[in-house]
């Protein structure tokens, strides 16, 4: 029987994720990998936590066109694990809509890294949104990479999250199954 729900439950994930977008998780991954080596190198910055905090420490609040105008290059890449972009419009009309989805959204950073080409912040996320008319709140941890340029504003936002913990599972119907399958590993 398990085995029965196990398999339904990967041919819906899959049906979903088909509907959604009809390119592969490994086409998504190489285009990453493609556009990682095709955008330039980090400059330098001195204040990347503050940049980032501009927009994400409330979300909220930061989320505003100015100040996502400020943060982000014309054009780059972007991917938090929901949705890609590239152009500055549609991720100002995207992170507004998510704004006005939740009630409370805060990023606690926990520590910031560096290497020859990015930044890596790590982080706790507080999210508290409506389902279904239920309240829920999460808390997930995650990080994201950042590249900047040679203006200070981002050209590479790659989030890296647990999605299946730090959100679908508080979801009504996918919530339980999403629940069931981590708990059966």
């Amino acid at each position: 029987m398990k085995l029965v729900v196990y398999l339904l439950v990967i041919l819906l994930i899959q049906g979903c994720s088909m509907a959604k977008d009809t390119s592969s998780y490994n086409n998504r991954v190489y285009d990453f990998l493609n556009k990682l080596d095709s955008i330039q190198t980090t400059v330098k910055q001195q204040d990347v936590i503050e940049k980032f905090n501009l927009v994400f420490s409330d979300f909220k609040q930061g989320a505003t066109e100015e100040n996502i105008r400020q943060l982000y290059a014309d054009k780059f890449y972007f991917n938090d694990t929901f949705t890609t972009i590239s152009d500055i419009d549609t991720l100002v009309s995207y992170m507004q809509e998510t704004a006005k989805k939740v009630e409370i959204t805060t990023v606690d950073i926990l520590d910031l890294a560096a290497s020859d080409n990015d930044y890596y912040i790590r982080w706790i996320m507080h999210m508290r949104f409506e389902a279904r008319g239920r309240v829920i709140n999460s808390k997930s941890i995650g990080m994201t990479q950042l590249r900047f340029n040679t203006n200070g504003k981002v050209i590479l936002h790659q989030d890296y999250w647990d999605g299946a913990e730090g959100f679908y599972q508080h979801l009504p119907y996918i919530g339980y199954i999403v629940r069931k399958i981590r708990d059966s590993l």
